[in-house]
């Protein structure tokens, strides 16, 4: 694209006002209306196969009754020389990034406010929209002061379908550093929380001039690194915000209609109540904490001293030894049992080595409540942790049945049965999405099946 060219019979093309992953946008004149708009060009050196242009209509039809203060809904879509394009309002003030590193803390609570309002939005719309890409470029500031969320409705589908027409490094380029740390894991398909990640780096950008962890976004906090403090007189309030959104796990951010809340609030001067969020994790923790106390209780004076987390495959192995011993044990037991019967009077009973049980199911239970901790984690495939750790509980109590393991077995029962119906939901939502709403369903039928195969026994 060049100045002055005149693209398809109508738009003059003035001015670039940016060259995004897979786009160029235009400041450009129609000479029909005689009025300034912002040209979206898509692809705009190679242009889209058939299939291409197929699945870009077909997303954007899903986005074009949206209707929102904080999103910058499109005016027109069309295609020109295999080229799709978006004709947007003009928005003279440009996106964010010209301002970052100088927002106040007041901008910053209604950049919170405006574009978790508008996501709100966008999470709530059947199916529901995940932008995938918040960051300054992709918000814009409206004439009257509102911040607006542009470059909504590009699915995962659609970015396939431009990755394919461009090289990879250019297609990813510029994004990473606003990406949640479980996009770079095995299970990395969309999600909700995904955006509000972005939302508190772009945030945490506008306050400070950099981004939480430079050019590699969340991909160091998955191999563990700490959301570093941010700088500044700012309050609690607004460093809590922050935090929540940038937690590794994505089930402790807020989502985006309590962000807008907590935002709100602040702005008409309310105390933030952050005590919702705090009791659930609070429960949580003390249900596990009661369950391993219980534990612990039952087998203080019996279980040997931890020297290091065994592996899911040690375990089981290990299991399976014991089991074998304990055969051997109830076979010697049974032939004590007859010889008592032949030389002492019938009366007589045999006397059952149940320290020796309790020590086995010690061992058993520490392996197990490794494998809960894996499940808590919620990392990659988290409910293999829960699978796992029923496995071994249930061949705990076949050796020795006790109240505190039926309780274990109970906890992680519920925790694995909630993972299954979050995967279904994922699986639903996306749909679209054909070979990550399989991956979801795989792991949610893995998950019922186990559910299935311990409740029988």
């Amino acid at each position: 694209m060049e100045e002055k060219q005149i693209f398809h019979d109508r738009y003059e093309l003035q001015k670039l006002l940016g060259r995004g992953n897979f786009s160029e946008v235009w400041l450009a004149k129609d000479n029909k209306t005689k009025i300034l708009v912002a040209l979206k060009i898509y692809a705009p050196a190679t242009g889209l196969d058939d299939t291409g242009l197929d699945v870009f209509a077909r997303e954007f039809s899903l986005v074009v009754n949206a209707n929102h203060k904080n999103l910058l809904k499109p005016l027109y879509y069309d295609t020109y020389e295999r080229k799709p394009y978006l004709v947007l309002p003009f928005c003279k003030n440009g996106s964010i990034l010209k301002h970052l590193g100088k927002f106040s803390e007041e901008e910053a609570w209604k950049l919170l406010r405006d574009v978790a309002d508008g996501l709100a939005y966008l999470h709530a719309m059947n199916p529901p929209i995940i932008h995938q890409d918040i960051k300054p470029d992709n918000i814009m500031m409206s004439d009257n002061g509102d911040y607006q969320i542009t470059d909504f409705g590009v699915s995962s589908h659609v970015r396939s379908t431009l990755r394919r027409s461009l090289s990879l490094a250019f297609a990813s380029a510029g994004t990473i550093a606003y990406m949640a740390p479980e996009r770079f894991g095995r299970d990395n398909a969309p999600i909700m929380a995904n955006d509000i990640y972005s939302l508190g780096a772009t945030t945490f950008e506008m306050l400070t001039g950099d981004t939480p962890f430079g050019d590699d976004g969340g991909i160091l906090q998955k191999k563990g690194a700490e959301v570093p403090a941010l700088k500044g007189d700012y309050s609690n309030d607004l460093r809590t915000v922050i935090d929540l959104c940038l937690r590794a796990d994505s089930w402790e951010r807020p989502t985006a209609e309590q962000l807008r809340q907590y935002a709100e609030d602040h702005l008409l001067g309310k105390k933030l109540d952050f005590k919702g969020k705090k009791k659930k994790k609070k429960e949580k923790k003390e249900k596990q904490q009661a369950v391993i106390q219980e534990t612990e209780a039952t087998n203080n004076t019996q279980r040997p001293k931890n020297r290091g987390k065994m592996k899911l495959i040690a375990a089981v192995v290990a299991a399976v030894v014991v089991l074998a011993a304990i055969a051997l044990l109830w076979t010697k037991n049974d032939s004590s049992k007859q010889d008592a019967q032949a030389n002492k009077p019938i009366s007589t009973k045999p006397k059952v080595n149940t320290d020796s049980l309790r020590q086995v199911t010690a061992e058993l239970v520490d392996s197990a409540k490794q494998q809960i901790a894996i499940g808590d984690s919620k990392g990659d495939n988290y409910e293999d942790g829960y699978i796992a750790a029923l496995e071994i509980l249930n061949k705990s109590q076949t050796i020795l049945p006790t109240d505190s393991v039926e309780l274990m077995i109970q906890y992680t029962d519920s925790m694995l049965d909630d993972a299954y119906k979050k995967l279904i939901v994922k699986a639903e939502l996306f749909g679209d999405d054909p070979e990550n709403s399989k991956a979801f369903m795989q792991r949610a039928n893995k998950a019922k099946d186990a559910i299935e195969h311990y409740k029988t026994k």
